[in-house]
């Protein structure tokens, strides 16, 4: 009996080495081991990549200003003008935290009843924060969801993408930075599984030494401190964690939005809680003196541009394509600035970025750039 119990140990040790199982520990007397840890490399599936399976593409312009997003309060004639707006990349992930910052400057004008210029991600937030202030809101825009531009945003937690040129940081900014941004992170948690509009997803960073404005995004998030739970880096796999055939393959855990679900649940929630929207163009000053509310929350966005003649705008066009979507994928991957990220409403391909570039229409070249790198990415991945 004790020869076959010592067989049976011994079986099982070489069966544990053979499965990827790592012994920490072994009594020296029976040699059974102890602590064992399970490594054991994650059996990815691959995006279908394929120029027939896609569906949609899209181009969307952001709003950058060099000087970071305008969040002030300007006293223009008869109104007072709450500004929010110019977030570039990070408007999604930043929308409830600059909105509560814009509420605050509402509160100082002593109006309840107030107008917000713009229907985007930027201007429901802020409509729906004054909203459980008590205020009496109603919206102003020129369009809505569809055919608006938050609609063909990304939309991945990114708070420092195209947010500020790094030697625009201040103190001050730094700062409202970090409120903005701690309580953006807080409210999407508290979202999380309604309706499936936030979701946390592992991303994976294949470096191959092609990467994009890295330098940008590292300056910037060191002189902005963003605190590491709101914002974690990547770590290295090793060989045995690794799923793709790439020596320098990095993981974090990041949070993904569905868009189409999300602007339409903040759209209802607006409306519900009693809220009017009114399909209104803006072209100068004059049009916003003649509204009846005498403080008004500026959310246009690139419209800020004609109306406000704000010069320090421009446009960062970036071009998106959708493949049918796949319900098994649950991760995200990025490589040589070529991005996928599966969401409901499709398999999201990205990665550009046009300075002070209008054109929305969508390049067939860039497209491929695309495809040819998902493709890539999943010739790569280990069965």
């Amino acid at each position: 009996m004790q020869t076959n119990r010592r067989d049976f140990v011994k079986k099982l040790s070489v069966a544990a080495l053979g499965t990827g199982l790592i012994a920490t520990g072994a009594t020296a007397a029976t040699g059974i081991v102890t602590n064992v840890n399970f490594i054991s490399r994650p059996k990815l599936p691959k995006v279908d990549v394929s120029s027939s399976r896609v569906i949609k593409e899209t181009v969307g312009l952001r709003p950058f200003r060099k000087t970071g997003p305008r969040i002030e309060k300007q006293d223009l004639g008869n109104k007072t003008i709450v500004h929010n707006y110019g977030h570039g990349g990070s408007g999604w992930s930043l929308s409830w935290g600059t909105s509560l910052i814009a509420s605050e400057l509402v509160d100082q004008t002593q109006e309840k009843k107030i107008a917000v210029i713009g229907c985007g991600v930027i201007g429901l937030t802020t409509a729906i924060t004054l909203q459980q202030k008590g205020y009496e809101v109603v919206i102003y825009t020129k369009d809505s969801y569809p055919n608006i531009t938050s609609a063909m945003a990304t939309w991945t937690w990114s708070p420092t993408s195209r947010l500020i040129l790094p030697q625009h940081v201040t103190p001050e900014f730094a700062s409202m930075y970090q409120k903005a941004c701690t309580h953006s992170y807080r409210t999407f948690q508290r979202l999380l599984g309604i309706n499936q509009v936030v979701e946390w997803m592992d991303n994976y960073s294949i470096h191959t030494g092609e990467e994009q404005r890295a330098d940008y995004s590292n300056e910037l998030m060191s002189k902005l401190e963003t605190p590491s739970f709101i914002y974690p880096k990547g770590v290295p796999l090793h060989r045995r964690e690794n799923p793709f055939k790439f020596d320098n393959v990095s993981k974090n855990p990041t949070t993904i939005f569905n868009i189409p679900a999300y602007l339409k649940m903040m759209k209802s929630d607006f409306l519900i809680a009693g809220g009017k929207m009114e399909i209104k163009n803006f072209k100068t000053p004059e049009d916003i003196d003649a509204l009846p509310q005498k403080c008004v929350v500026n959310c246009t966005g690139l419209g800020s541009q004609e109306i406000f003649g704000d010069n320090d705008l421009m446009p960062v066009s970036g071009q998106l394509c959708f493949l049918i979507p796949q319900p098994e994928l649950t991760y995200r991957a990025n490589m040589g600035g070529v991005y996928f990220i599966p969401r409901k409403d499709g398999i999201m391909i990205g990665g550009n970025g046009i300075d002070n570039n209008w054109d929305i229409t969508p390049d067939p070249i860039v497209k491929e750039q695309y495809l040819s790198g998902v493709e890539e990415m999943m010739k790569r991945l280990r069965s």
